[in-house]
């Protein structure tokens, strides 16, 4: 299996034919998607208006990539820190995981993103890298109102 920076580069790459960038572009959701990957490309089809024939506009698929990899570098940036904190934890000698359990290490069933799972239809209509800011505001202790999630 590719990385998820390869296939990105492939989805950018004009001179492949478009079914192959349409495929890894898929390939880049099932490395990183956060609602789950029906969700998750439903979404990038609605955001970047991905048209059924991708002849109509190829540009579609290299700006769903680029949501899906500013989500992607947010959330990178976000479990770094938590893996610094977590070493920082243990070496004081506190071993037991935080509870409740920060979002991206939660279970699909665990809470109220087990709908995404369920129906591919449902989910935020938020951009994904705001999606990911109001989830790490909501990890770091912030009341956030309007769209739940």
């Amino acid at each position: 299996m590719t990385c998820f920076l390869t296939n990105r580069a492939h989805v950018h790459d004009a001179r492949l034919p478009l079914r192959r960038r349409h495929s890894a572009l898929r390939n880049c959701i099932t490395l990183f998607a956060p609602y789950g990957f029906r969700a998750t490309y439903h979404h990038l089809t609605l955001s970047a208006a991905i048209p059924w024939r991708l002849e109509a506009d190829p540009d579609a698929l290299v700006w769903a990539v680029e949501e899906l990899h500013g989500a992607r570098v947010l959330w990178l940036a976000r479990a770094e820190e938590y893996a610094a904190q977590r070493r920082a934890d243990k070496q004081a000698g506190r071993r037991a995981v935080p509870n409740p359990r920060p979002w991206w290490l939660r279970s699909r069933w665990d809470g109220p993103d087990r709908v995404w799972h369920q129906d591919p239809f449902r989910h935020p209509p938020l951009r994904l890298s705001e999606y990911f800011r109001r989830q790490n505001a909501i990890l770091g202790g912030a009341e956030l109102s309007g769209l739940r999630g």
